[in-house]
């Protein structure tokens, strides 16, 4: 049993082999979209941090290479320290040149890559801003300068301005041309495809970094057969942008100004991706060793509580991965013969994860078991479970888990009153009932005041994975 999950092996060939969300369907649109046209082009892969953009992107740019489409992969935040975007990309499309062309073109390739550099350099060196040569008239002594004299200085830089400005329109169309060229010298001439740039996590760059890469991939790099396609949670793009334009700017028109499409990347179905985790974190090992009858379904029971309360409190993939961390390592401390209570483990770790300062309260005593099962009833979606089976057993253990062996009268109370009264329906009666009998059985076989064993199992496996 492995504690934590391998990185995904995306192969030549069969990029998708190892694909357990069935996103294989996003990655053909996506393809069929950016080959539809030889016009510029930026499209917005859109979801949330942790829900797998990274992983699916790879696999795409290896789907879009085998498709013979020339295609330069860039992590953004990789490269957020420079201080210039322009040079990251250029960059980076210079380190992918040798992978991109063919032996008979190379020498064509580099030779447009090179004018492309060159021209991308004169477009960075900076001209003295107007506002530092005024104030290096602050150093004169200005009763001694004159006003003919002061709107010479006036006059002269303005004319210098309007000469760099002229240069550099000039330099930026002749860089335009040449990385059209560079674009057009990669792709085959019997079936031209565009140079698909991908640029991934785009949300994590500092905001200014970020702002440069969307303002030079739109204003530098729109020309003919290049596409570019950001990979970033637009939610927490605008957070970057507001940063540094302000709280009122109106982020989607903004942004609507450098990107041409979005592509929403579809959450994968429910308890699909837990599956997949279950699998590789090997947890079959553990679970086929409980052979007794009280604890033969543990693994099912897990497997199961997490694909409800993944959907419930509504994990990322990556909040996912660190639950089933969390559950591998709390298994390693747990003998074969010893219970795990799964039902109830599984949802602590996910408090953990998600909720850590609910968590950290009803652990130090600062809510009650009553309020915590009210806490879950309030969740939406959290109907169907609490009114199957699996809910009344974990309903049982969060109401007992605080309690001590033999000394549960006081739980029992609550549930006695139901049974009794003249207002509660059947089906109330009857669950009212099934608890009290499981309290009966927890407080026989230990399934009574089993919080401080499980929260330990939870700490120590915590203190291992941070």
């Amino acid at each position: 049993m492995i504690i934590k999950n391998r990185e995904l092996v995306v192969e030549p060939g069969r990029p998708f082999f190892n694909d357990e969300l069935k996103r294989l369907e996003s990655a053909e649109v996506l393809t069929q979209l950016v080959l539809s046209t030889q016009d510029p082009m930026v499209v917005c892969l859109d979801a949330p941090w942790g829900q797998g953009k990274t992983t699916f992107l790879r696999m795409w740019e290896q789907h879009l290479k085998d498709s013979a489409v020339p295609t330069i992969y860039f992590n953004a935040w990789e490269n957020d320290f420079t201080d210039d975007a322009l040079v990251s990309i250029i960059g980076e499309i210079s380190s992918g040149i040798d992978e991109l062309s063919t032996p008979e073109d190379i020498s064509k390739t580099k030779e447009y890559l090179d004018k492309a550099k060159g021209f991308g350099v004169t477009l960075l060196k900076r001209t003295v801003p107007v506002a530092a040569k005024v104030a290096t008239a602050g150093a004169l002594d200005l009763d001694k300068v004159t006003e003919q004299a002061l709107a010479g200085f006036a006059e002269s830089i303005a004319k210098e301005e309007l000469e760099n400005y002229e240069k550099s329109k000039k330099t930026l169309s002749a860089f335009r041309d040449s990385l059209q060229e560079l674009a057009t010298s990669i792709s085959s001439k019997e079936d031209p495809k565009p140079l698909v740039f991908i640029i991934d996590e785009l949300d994590r760059c500092r905001p200014n970094f970020s702002i440069e890469v969307l303002e030079k991939a739109k204003h530098f790099f729109n020309v003919s057969n290049i596409v570019f396609v950001l990979g970033a949670d637009k939610i927490q793009l605008g957070h970057s942008i507001k940063a540094v334009y302000g709280q009122d700017l109106n982020v989607n028109g903004y942004l609507r100004r450098f990107i041409d499409f979005d592509y929403l990347l579809p959450p994968p179905e429910k308890g699909l991706f837990v599956k997949a985790l279950f699998k590789k974190f090997n947890f079959n090992i553990y679970f086929s060793k409980k052979t007794r009858r009280d604890s033969q379904y543990e693994g099912h029971q897990a497997l199961e509580i997490f694909s409800e309360f993944f959907e419930i409190y509504n994990l990322t993939l990556r909040e996912q991965e660190h639950c089933c961390s969390l559950l591998s390592l709390a298994i390693r401390t747990t003998p074969n013969e010893y219970p795990l209570y799964p039902l109830f483990l599984c949802y602590l770790i996910v408090l953990k994860v998600k909720e850590p300062d609910l968590y950290k309260s009803f652990v130090n005593e600062e809510m009650g078991p009553t309020e915590l099962f009210e806490h879950l009833s309030s969740k939406s979606g959290s109907e169907a479970l609490i009114e199957n089976n699996y809910g009344t057993v974990l309903e049982t253990y969060i109401m007992t888990c605080k309690s001590q062996s033999h000394d549960t009268d006081g739980v029992k109370e609550k549930y006695n009153a139901v049974t009794s009264s003249t207002t509660a329906s059947d089906e109330q009666k009857a669950r009212a009932q099934r608890i009290l009998g499981l309290i009966n059985k927890f407080d026989w076989d230990g399934g009574v005041g089993i919080l401080g064993y499980l929260v330990n199992k939870i700490e120590i496996a915590s203190r291992f994975s941070s």
